[in-house]
């Protein structure tokens, strides 16, 4: 048994402002902290159903050199480092393939352009206004569902803040959702502590291995990809990048013959776009 988990730190316990993100916040250290003890409790739930299971994860966050390697049991291997084009065309899946058995997602939180959403964007929160698969707009979870569908691995659970209720509910199958806190908007939520949380996490990565899930054949399907970006010279950049078509002023779209290279392909004119190269993809 094979499982890879995505690993954001925006929808851990805790989270709930830029201090805690990145390694010069003040309040990074403790969001560290708090990112292991989500991570251990979706270990200690995948291992209470499959003890000897190989375990993936995704460091997906910022510069993706977040997780403590030497917290870890020696069952467990982690992708680190930034997810330039050259490293981790995939973004936070890179590292997933045909080989694992399901996907889960943890510590993630609510697409660009959502009402009052805590922390709310989609990848690059100074670049992505809005996100768009094959003409629904989605946020990050949907659009790894999605990646991961094409290796035909079905993703099986998520954990996050609880305004990912209504992105949740549109997936199909949904997978077990547990909400870390409470959201009351963009910088705040109801927290509650880790010894709280974990069991909740535990209990609902064990509730999701012990439900059946079907595993799809690995197709290929034409995929169009649509970002609208908040300045219309982000937008003119990207698509300077060969396959990136520009869709009035502010829209770049992709369009390929299966999911993954549309997204490689949008990823990397996402990079592109940026005003200069950000820390975090360094």
């Amino acid at each position: 048994m094979k499982i890879f988990i995505a690993l954001d730190m925006e929808g851990l316990t805790g989270v709930v402002h830029g201090d805690q993100l990145m390694a010069e916040g003040r309040g990074y250290v403790a969001a560290q902290r708090l990112l292991m003890s989500d991570l251990h409790a979706t270990i200690e739930g995948i291992m209470r159903v499959h003890p000897n299971a190989c375990i993936r994860v995704g460091d997906g966050h910022a510069t993706m050199r977040n997780v403590i390697l030497d917290e870890l049991p020696s069952n467990v291997e982690v992708v680190v480092g930034s997810a330039r084009p050259d490293n981790k065309p995939l973004c936070q899946l890179e590292g997933l393939d045909e080989s694992f058995s399901m996907m889960m997602q943890v510590g993630y939180h609510s697409k660009a352009g959502t009402s009052g959403g805590l922390l709310a964007h989609t990848y690059i929160g100074s670049l992505v206004k809005s996100w768009s698969l094959n003409g629904r707009e989605v946020g990050e979870i949907t659009m790894n569902a999605a990646l991961a569908e094409g290796f035909g691995v079905p993703m099986v659970f998520v954990s996050g803040n609880s305004d990912l209720d209504d992105e949740i509910r549109a997936l199909e199958p949904a997978p077990v959702f547990v909400a870390t806190k409470s959201v009351l908007g963009p910088t705040a939520a109801i927290c509650v502590p880790p010894s709280r949380t974990k069991k909740l996490i535990a209990d609902g990565v064990e509730t999701a291995l012990r439900r059946s899930w079907i595993r799809s054949a690995v197709i290929e399907r034409e995929t169009t990809i649509e970002i609208e970006t908040y300045r219309r010279e982000q937008a003119h950049r990207g698509s300077r990048l060969h396959g990136v078509e520009l869709v009035g002023d502010s829209r770049m779209r992709v369009t390929a013959s299966n999911v993954h290279d549309a997204y490689r392909r949008i990823w990397h004119a996402c990079t592109m776009a940026l005003d200069e190269m950000p820390v975090w993809l360094q």
